[in-house]
């Protein structure tokens, strides 16, 4: 099916559609599935968020000015750093909620925990990465 699409333009037009098809295909399945499921959101939330994931920055590439490279070694190398410390803080966080469960300070489900996790780890991420970004350097 690719290949039929990929006669009309070049690679890195699909490179840059790809990813919108697939977030416009994920958010509508997601909310068909909110849609059709009484009492029961999850898969229709997780597949909206991921869609929307894919989606936003499929689109911000895609009217992206210019022709500038999708990645270089600087790119790379901050990428690389910015994931050994996500993992880190992660780790550390992790850590943190095992002790304050362990020690009955704080007392959390098991949803709660994970979306904590995902959080730190996500927005940690970003920090990381628009931090070494502006340092320009990692080394």
């Amino acid at each position: 099916m690719l290949e039929i699409y990929n006669k009309g333009c070049n690679q890195n037009e699909t490179k840059k559609s790809l990813p919108i098809i697939i977030g416009v295909m994920m958010v509508a399945s997601g909310l068909i599935s909110i849609i059709l499921t009484t009492g029961e959101t999850v898969i229709g939330s997780i597949l909206l968020v991921a869609g929307l994931v894919f989606l936003i920055p499929g689109i911000t590439r895609h009217l992206r000015d210019g022709e500038s490279p999708e990645s270089d070694e600087r790119s790379k190398k901050i990428g690389t750093f910015g994931l050994s410390y996500v993992w880190l803080t992660g780790l550390f966080f992790m850590f943190g909620l095992f002790w304050l469960d362990y020690l009955n300070i704080i007392r959390l489900g098991t949803q709660v925990a994970l979306a904590l996790s995902i959080v730190v780890l996500a927005l940690s991420a970003r920090l990381y990465q628009m931090f070494l970004f502006r340092r320009g350097n990692t080394g």
